[in-house]
């Protein structure tokens, strides 16, 4: 009996292994770890644990290989976090998404006999994960992290997939409730011009050549995310089991904020659905280049093919924002034109022209000088009397709109109810 479950599991790794294989453009370059930019003994250590995977014997275990490769991710890890992240050298990211991508070979050809084989996916899962999001993508294999995660989520939805034990969690389209919609009526500001569907030449004559905010109605309805989204089950098959970072506390600004890594389904289950009130938050976080998957339910839209400097024109920055009621994005402008897409559920914005500067009190602080000191839903008059002088906008952006966002824009974000948003940053 011992030799048959031995040769299951030698099957079990080829398959694994080989498919993932099939990822690596070329061996040799995956190789090539720039070694003069690292230190010698963890170059060598790495190049061996590579070397292992790939000249791999499926017959012999080497539990050695597993302490090696933690410690080059320690060490990886380490430089990582020395110094501001904008600091961090490519070469180092280059190294860990490399080394993130050999531990996962590493725990296939080391499957314990007792591991069942969905806890060892989601193991190497959470590597791929990690690599996405602390590396960088490989110069000469930029999708090998993407697709060997996306071919390892699809073999634990396999073997998951149970249809008896779903619950529904359709979100539904629903009028905005009473009290939310009172509270933006409270609030003393000028209600954002909006327009149905404009043309590409009408939105770039009236709105973004003049930098003036304006809601777009009737964008979205071709986008598959539009329904699909709607229920919480197909967000779980797609990327349950995915790391991702979490914002836990009421905003960045205070002094309890954290950002912690969970599955998407901790997430959803600890925040997005939980009554607690312990909030959470998928701010900010490009989710559709972790998981492709989800990029093929949303469309990039036309206006953000306009530019005022076309030769430093880039690609737009895509991120989404997703999680319960009440979450805040705090008074901030961005360094680009952002357009705000909300897939479902309602947010309420509020906004100030780049003009207001001097009355919105930016911190003093250089990472937080984006950010003003002044709650426009609540301002303290007495501490920041200046802000009195100020004009406010405001929009009620609802399920299926999208708000043009200038560069410069001071806005202010708040959920009124579960909700997903993408945005799109481009200049």
């Amino acid at each position: 009996m011992s030799n048959e479950s031995g040769l299951f599991e030698t099957f079990e790794s080829n398959q694994f292994i080989g498919m993932m294989m099939k990822f690596i453009n070329d061996r040799n370059k995956l190789m090539d770890l720039q070694c003069s930019k690292l230190n010698k003994t963890i170059t060598e250590k790495l190049k061996e644990c590579l070397s292992y995977c790939l000249e791999r014997n499926t017959q012999h275990r080497d539990l050695n290989k597993s302490i090696e490769i933690e410690t080059i991710l320690d060490f990886l890890h380490d430089e990582l976090n020395t110094g501001h992240w904008s600091n961090v050298p490519l070469y180092v990211r280059h190294n860990f998404s490399t080394a993130s991508f050999a531990k996962c070979l590493i725990l296939i050809l080391n499957k314990k006999p007792e591991e069942s084989l969905e806890l060892l996916l989601k193991k190497c899962l959470k590597c791929l994960d990690m690599g996405l999001l602390l590396g960088a993508p490989l110069e000469n294999n930029e999708d090998l992290l993407t697709s060997s995660a996306k071919y390892l989520n699809q073999e634990i939805g396999r073997i998951t997939d149970n249809p008896e034990k779903r619950k529904s969690h359709e979100q539904g389209k629903r009028k905005l409730d009473h009290d939310f919609k009172g509270k933006f009526d409270e609030l003393k500001g000028i209600i954002l011009d909006s327009v149905e569907l404009p043309s590409l030449e009408h939105f770039n004559k009236t709105y973004f050549l003049p930098q003036q905010p304006v809601k777009l109605k009737g964008c979205m309805e071709h986008w598959p995310a539009s329904k699909k989204w709607l229920d919480i089950n197909y967000l779980l098959k797609i990327a349950g089991d995915r790391t991702v970072p979490i914002e836990v506390g009421s905003h960045y600004v205070d002094e309890n904020w954290s950002q912690k890594l969970m599955t998407l389904r901790e997430f959803i289950t600890r925040h997005y659905l939980s009554d607690s009130g312990n909030v959470g938050y998928l701010a900010q976080h490009n989710l559709f280049e972790q998981i492709s998957e989800l990029k093929e339910d949303i469309h990039i839209p036309e206006y953000c093919c306009l530019s005022t400097d076309y030769e430093n024109s880039t690609d737009p920055d895509i991120n989404a924002w997703f999680g319960p009621g009440n979450t805040v994005s705090p008074l901030h402008h961005d360094p680009k034109n952002n357009i705000l897409a909300q897939v479902y559920g309602s947010k309420q914005v509020v906004l100030f022209s780049p003009k207001d500067t001097p009355y919105l009190y930016p911190h003093e602080d250089k990472l937080l000088n984006n950010t003003a000191q002044v709650n426009p839903i609540d301002p303290d008059l007495e501490k920041f009397q200046e802000y009195s002088k100020a004009s406010m906008y405001k929009c009620l952006l609802e399920p299926g709109e999208m708000l043009f966002i200038p560069v410069k824009w001071w806005h202010h974000v708040t959920s009124l109810e579960k909700s997903f948003s993408v945005s799109f940053w481009w200049q």
